[in-house]
């Protein structure tokens, strides 16, 4: 079995573009604070990452949509599944079509609550990197977060009509297997109030 490794982001030629710009002396100012801003998004993550968890245990996610807060899904997943099978899982069961854009966002950055559209993302595959690459929750698994650290996370549906939820580790068990559920993973076990629609209807004078 290969050894386990923590996420990579993947950059392509991302720096020796920036670094032939440079070069060429154009965008200085701002090529540079793209380049600060990279390596901190990296670090970032790096410090939220951990090999610790176990890939084999469940871990149940309470996902609350902030318009409605009496609306809630508590998603059950695999520590080998990814944050784009929690997403699937969320979007699903609110009963809504899969048709847009997800991202996942750390709460909290050196101790700093952090706005809902943060540059501390992480996104769905075919997002379109800009300024800097970023990480794909494809490729992120759900053990790969520290949760001691980040047991909080900000997750946002379609950026244009932009359904929000905030998402908070419940639990994790490792006694029980997905064996004991009805249903594959991921699943919901547990939820309150009817989701909206997912395209509000639009007034009759409109």
């Amino acid at each position: 079995m290969p050894k386990r490794k923590l996420p990579v982001v993947q950059v392509g030629n991302f720096k020796q573009v920036i670094n032939q710009a440079l070069k060429e002396k154009r965008h200085v100012t701002y090529l540079k604070q793209v380049l600060k801003d990279f390596d901190q998004y990296k670090k970032t993550f790096n410090h939220a990452f951990t090999l610790k968890n176990s890939l084999k245990a469940i871990y149940v996610f309470r996902a609350k949509y902030i318009r409605k807060t009496s609306v809630w899904r508590d998603i059950a997943i695999l520590g080998n599944q990814t944050f784009c099978n929690l997403a699937e899982a969320i979007i699903y069961w609110m009963g809504w079509d899969n048709d847009h854009m997800h991202g996942f966002s750390i709460k909290k950055v050196n101790n700093k609550i952090q706005g809902r559209y943060t540059s501390f993302s992480i996104y769905a595959p075919g997002w379109e990197d800009d300024p800097h690459p970023t990480f794909k929750t494809d490729k992120i698994k759900i053990a790969d977060i520290d949760y001691k650290k980040n047991p909080k996370w900000n997750f946002v549906f379609d950026f244009g009509d932009g359904h929000e939820f905030d998402i908070e580790l419940r639990n994790i068990n490792p006694k029980i297997t997905k064996k004991d559920f009805p249903e594959p993973l991921p699943t919901c076990i547990d939820q309150r109030g009817v989701a909206p629609f997912q395209y509000p209807p639009l007034d009759e004078d409109e």
